[in-house]
């Protein structure tokens, strides 16, 4: 009872997307250019071309009900079908081995780092709820991305698709515009625009919301007038991130212990290399330069957490691990440590 799809209809479905900046189509529309025989029912025409064209590594299938969707796959972002390299994190070897603090590990779960729950079978997505908050960190920043964490599933969709685009909404003008979710690395991508028009700076306090529609999510970058404040500024000197502490327009809000201003994110590649830098290599040389800031040379994990991520993307676990490990830090209570004699 199934209709033929060949490679010429395939071929055809391929011109029909093209033409369309890649999708998505729904296969009823698709069905009008392939010229399938007219005997065979509509319904099994669309169940066969389905069938076919997710057999076929050319097209995603990305709606977000139960009927398909398809888009042209060469026509999806780069950074949609691949990690961007700002998100590829290295790992600390020994954080298994390594006794954290359930204080510490208290933290780890606080900051909802996407990297915690990458494994998307271990993920305990959240109670469905209409918004939810997450902390921008310098890897998205630059990557104009945001952490897909355990947080925001209660307000984004289930999906069970490599990736899929939804519309964001801008709570400040109303402006609409397309991302992507993108299960694996657990991110969504195209806010790079948004950031730059709103100057975000790592440590910015972003909020979702349901939209008035299914396929619609409220963003708010929680903005503010304009005000001059004393932050810490993060530079290169030298092939090392260097932190001052300066003056800087601060028009949203942003989480104190995590807020660094970056005036060219685009810099900071010098930070990385070829690869990233060992996690146990960042947190050493970043330490220090968090440390002088302070007339005590205190540093607070979550502090240390957003400066690492600026040298090398990691996960809160390894950072506090390669911390523990190194055996030249000693905690000094509220998750505030200091280098030891």
């Amino acid at each position: 009872m199934m209709a033929e799809v060949n490679v010429g209809h395939l071929n055809l479905a391929e011109a029909v997307l093209d033409m369309s900046n890649g999708g998505p189509l729904t296969s009823d529309v698709l069905l009008h250019d392939l010229g399938l025989p007219p005997d065979i029912a509509g319904s099994v025409q669309e169940i066969s071309l389905n069938r076919a064209l997710g057999q076929d590594e050319r097209f995603d299938e990305i709606s977000l009900n139960d009927k398909p969707a398809w888009f042209l796959r060469r026509l999806e972002p780069v950074e949609v079908r691949q990690i961007p390299t700002a998100l590829m994190p290295a790992r600390f070897s020994s954080t298994h081995s390594t006794t954290i603090s359930e204080e510490l590990r208290a933290l780890a779960v606080q900051l909802d780092d996407e990297l915690e729950f990458n494994n998307n079978a271990a993920i305990a997505a959240e109670a469905s709820s209409d918004s939810a908050a997450a902390v921008l960190t310098f890897p998205h920043r630059r990557a104009g991305t945001l952490g897909w964490t355990r947080r925001l599933t209660a307000v984004l969709p289930t999906v069970d698709k490599p990736r899929i685009p939804v519309t964001f909404q801008d709570k400040a003008n109303g402006k609409q515009f397309v991302v992507w979710l993108v299960r694996d690395g657990r991110y969504i991508y195209g806010l790079a625009d948004w950031y730059k028009q709103y100057e975000l700076p790592v440590g910015a306090s972003i909020e979702l919301a349901r939209g008035p529609s299914d396929n619609i999510w409220i963003i708010d970058a929680k903005r503010h007038k304009p005000r001059r404040e004393w932050v810490r500024v993060g530079s290169v000197r030298d092939t090392r991130l260097r932190l001052d502490t300066a003056q800087r327009a601060v028009t949203a809000a942003a989480e104190d212990l995590m807020a660094i201003f970056v005036d060219e994110p685009r810099t900071m590649d010098a930070l990385r290399g070829d690869q990233p830098r060992e996690v146990a290599q960042s947190v050493r040389e970043v330490f220090t330069e968090i440390a002088k800031l302070s007339p005590q040379g205190n540093v607070h994990a979550r502090t240390l957490y957003s400066a690492v991520n600026v040298v090398t993307r990691a996960a809160p676990l390894d950072v506090f691990a390669a911390l523990i490990a190194s055996g030249a830090y000693t905690p000094v209570g509220d998750n505030y440590w200091h280098l030891g004699d």
